[in-house]
């Protein structure tokens, strides 16, 4: 490369005037890269000879073709190299074992190039990522649909590393016993949120799936947020969420809080996971179920000065008083009511019954623990409506799931190591 860069010849800059430094990055950028795919095919050859080689299916001596050229796509732009090639007659079977060694046995782009690619394309849709895949290395890498099965090829790699299996409870491997456990200082957030899904062929409309979204934080924020996101069905999500724990070393012994908002599959998924960690209803979501009763039922002066004394109560944990409020309402106002069904008193009275005992508001405020599940809230926004739920958008389960393998990867400070790895298996 340094010899290319002495032999280029070009005139000499003028003392004034303006210089043209776009193009003179360009230009320099552009002969960099042909040195570099020179340099790198060369190096590349040199580590390849032919020798004897046995099957890896049947164990048969395979014969030499010789060297057979292959062309490939990295960061520096399209490239040719030359490696030696062999054939087992028994079986079929063609090998490159230079292939295997750079990691492009599963098409011809370099593990360097597909790294770029799964790391726009978790970020951006697929058309974008060519463009400014495009503007950024000065060529264009590969297509939009290139970049997509790109991203889901690894989407499923994770997927099939972190073991996910659909059961009604995982098997749970013990862990080493420590010698002095610290105090609990972990937090759990669980949601859902939803995402355009392929249209429906016979009723020609559009179909919404959930994502379940988990998220486990620090309450002394130590140790950053780290998140789990899957669109699957609840049993599935639960093996999911376990695994993310045991990879991180964490069981029920180190949490202190679980959070959510009142969905029934939620609880559920902590008792079987989070056994006798405290539950938490989220408090705002526990506020907009008295407020739309109370607008139900009252005007709106009349019911904002009842909603602020039913949330004081909580907070200060009269639930006594709280809950002879509510009795109250249901009492005096169900007979007469002819709003909407979700907006009853009796149905918010049953609400909160069936959450009585996660309404711990003044004990987590006396714990200093957060009372809203903001962390997740924050996550399903940041982790799936910002790349999945975009105009336009519509997502199969399996391409789903992939691009949120790389974003919750990415989002955990795991992108980086998971290169890494893979590269260090291809050999």
């Amino acid at each position: 490369m340094r010899e290319f860069f002495e032999g280029l010849i070009l005139e000499p800059l003028e003392l004034k005037g303006v210089i043209d430094s776009g193009a003179e990055e360009e230009l320099y950028r552009r002969g960099g890269q042909e040195a570099a795919k020179e340099a790198l095919a060369k190096r590349w050859e040199s580590a390849d000879e032919q020798r004897d080689l046995e099957c890896q299916e049947c164990g048969e001596q395979m014969g030499a073709l010789g060297s057979r050229g292959r062309r490939l796509q990295t960061l520096c732009g399209t490239m040719k190299i030359d490696r030696q090639v062999y054939y087992c007659a028994r079986c079929g079977r063609t090998e490159a074992p230079l292939d295997e060694r750079l990691g492009i046995t599963e098409g011809g782009m370099t593990p360097g190039l597909m790294r770029v690619v799964c790391r726009t394309a978790l970020e951006m849709p697929y058309e974008q990522s060519e463009s400014l895949l495009t503007d950024t290395l000065g060529f264009c890498p590969c297509s939009g649909r290139e970049i997509e099965r790109v991203a889901k090829r690894h989407g499923e790699k994770i997927e099939r590393s972190e073991g996910i299996v659909e059961s009604a409870k995982v098997a749970r491997p013990p862990r080493p016993p420590r010698r002095r456990r610290k105090k609990a200082r972990y937090c759990a957030a669980i949601d859902a949120v939803m995402i355009p899904g392929l249209p429906d062929a016979e009723k020609h409309c559009l179909v919404w799936h959930d994502v379940k979204v988990g998220v486990v934080f620090d309450r002394t924020e130590i140790d950053p947020s780290t998140y789990v996101a899957g669109r699957e069905r609840v049993e599935a999500f639960g093996n999911r969420f376990w695994n993310h724990l045991q990879s991180r070393g964490l069981d029920e012994k180190d949490f202190c809080l679980v959070l959510g908002d009142g969905a029934t599959w939620i609880w559920n998924l902590a008792d079987l996971h989070l056994p006798g960690v405290p539950q938490l209803l989220d408090f705002y979501h526990a506020s907009e179920h008295l407020y739309g009763t109370a607008r139900a039922v009252w005007p709106k002066k009349t019911a904002d000065l009842w909603w602020d004394r039913r949330k004081q109560q909580l907070k200060e944990g009269e639930l006594g008083n709280f809950f002879a409020s509510l009795k109250w309402l249901e009492r005096s106002h169900s007979k007469n009511y002819k709003g909407e069904e979700a907006q009853s008193p009796a149905r918010l009275l049953g609400y909160f019954e069936e959450n009585r005992e996660r309404l711990i508001y003044r004990w987590a405020l006396d714990h200093r623990l957060p009372i809203g599940s903001g962390a997740v809230e924050s996550a399903c926004r940041h982790i799936v409506q910002q790349r999945l739920k975009l105009s336009g958008m519509r997502w199969s389960d399996v391409g789903a799931q992939a691009i949120l393998n790389l974003r919750t990867l990415h989002r955990n400070g795991e992108f980086e190591a998971y290169w890494e790895g893979s590269q260090a298996a291809s050999f």
